[in-house]
């Protein structure tokens, strides 16, 4: 089944008084930021405000308080101008967009979100498109300048390529590449050399959003639905609808964020104080490398409750049982070395504390490099062993300052 990132959820507002800069390499550093509305994914909704309106999606909306300044948003098509003229990126009219999704037939559509519908599209020079059209909104315009800013600027063979826009009164729209589903849809039917290979792919996406792109971007919303898989499973991360750039001076303030995301996966400072930095991508991927060991969803929703992934896991991880975390529909065909690996990685990437969390850079070192790490790890398990605890056991509530200094 072929799909994009867009996966039928509600979403709730949390926060609507903080703003959130949106500059990236064509937005001038020295202008105020803006207010945004901001959104969270949820498995269900029960907020109320007088700010808010809910429609029949069950998404609650926060008027938008300021727009866009408009040479900033000239500056951006300038640069699209630039790309559409390379053939790398082309403007669609809503016109030719309702020609090569059949006028948006139902029977195309292959996704939908709080905030957008996707379809299938048959373009004209034979490549299949998805079409992200953004649901009208105050802030519909600002969604899509903010993601065409980013994809525009990015080059990574682990990163969704955006082939096309339509910037209209009427329609806001992102045209991309049409893969074969996302890791959401896909999970349970890969093969554990499939598994890994999403999990350093997506690793080294984030690697570059983190470590190479200056100043550094976050995507904030890193989850399964949002990881597509090509034809060999070459994993790419793609909905940069929420994406923030970092400044420099924000890595070290306690400035916080509107919370956006998806429960299940956020890490637990972002959840409950807003404060962002590159550790709330380690902590979100960090779950989907749970999602991976264990072919398991972030959060199981049945009629009765809701049961996290990562508070299962731990409680596993705490009775030394890590064995039992293992899909058994890979019935133990798997390499056991590489699932260790990827354990290891999940713990540190789900410590509570941010500070304690390896970087992304270090997480693809452990991956590439896993002898060392495997040494130090066998040392400090049979160190462990013989100190008898009852605080959290492995790395899951250790401090591992000293692991990952030599990490990195």
């Amino acid at each position: 089944m072929k799909g994009t990132s867009q996966q039928g959820s509600s979403r709730a507002v949390l926060q609507t008084s903080l703003s959130s800069p949106l500059h990236h390499t064509c937005f001038d550093q020295s202008i105020p930021t803006w207010h945004l509305r901001k959104s969270l994914t949820a498995p269900s909704c029960s907020t109320s405000s007088s700010a808010q309106q809910i429609n029949k999606t069950g998404l609650y909306k926060v008027k938008n308080t300021a727009q866009v300044p408009e040479f900033i948003t000239k500056k951006l098509f300038q640069r699209l101008e630039l790309l559409e003229e390379e053939g790398s990126c082309r403007h669609y009219t809503p016109e030719e967009l309702r020609c090569v999704t059949n006028n948006f037939s139902p029977d195309m559509v292959i996704g939908e979100g709080g905030h957008s519908k996707v379809y299938q599209a048959n373009l004209e020079d034979g490549r299949t498109a998805a079409v992200k059209i953004l649901k009208l909104t105050h802030w519909s315009a600002d969604d899509l300048l903010r993601e065409v800013d980013f994809l525009s600027g990015i080059k990574h063979e682990h990163i969704v390529q955006m082939i096309g826009y339509c910037n209209h009164e009427d329609m806001r729209a992102i045209l991309y590449n049409l893969l074969n589903g996302s890791l959401k849809q896909n999970l349970r039917q890969l093969k554990w050399s499939e598994r890994m290979r999403v999990a350093v792919g997506v690793a080294k996406a984030l690697e570059y959003l983190h470590h190479s792109c200056n100043p550094p971007i976050i995507h904030r919303d890193v989850k399964s639905s949002n990881i597509l898989l090509s034809d060999n499973c070459q994993p790419q991360l793609s909905d940069f609808g929420e994406a923030i750039v970092l400044q420099q001076s924000q890595l070290v303030t306690e400035r916080s964020f509107n919370v956006v995301g998806t429960f299940g996966y956020l890490a637990p400072e972002y959840m409950m104080y807003g404060r962002v930095d590159e550790k709330t991508d380690v902590y979100s991927f960090g779950v989907v490398l749970l999602e991976l060991i264990t072919g398991k969803e972030a959060i199981q929703t049945n009629q009765e409750n809701h049961e996290s992934l990562v508070l299962w896991a731990r409680s596993l991880l705490n009775c030394g049982i890590r064995e039992h975390l293992i899909d058994p529909h890979l019935h133990e065909d798997f390499d056991k070395e590489e699932i260790e690996i990827m354990m290891s990685a999940a713990s540190l990437c789900l410590l509570h504390s941010s500070f304690r969390r390896p970087t992304m850079k270090a997480i693809v070192k452990l991956f590439e490099e896993p002898e060392q790490w495997l040494k130090m790890q066998k040392e400090r398990d049979e160190s462990l062993h013989e100190i008898s605890s009852t605080s959290e056991s492995s790395q899951w509530g250790q401090d591992d300052s000293s692991t990952n200094e030599a990490m990195d």
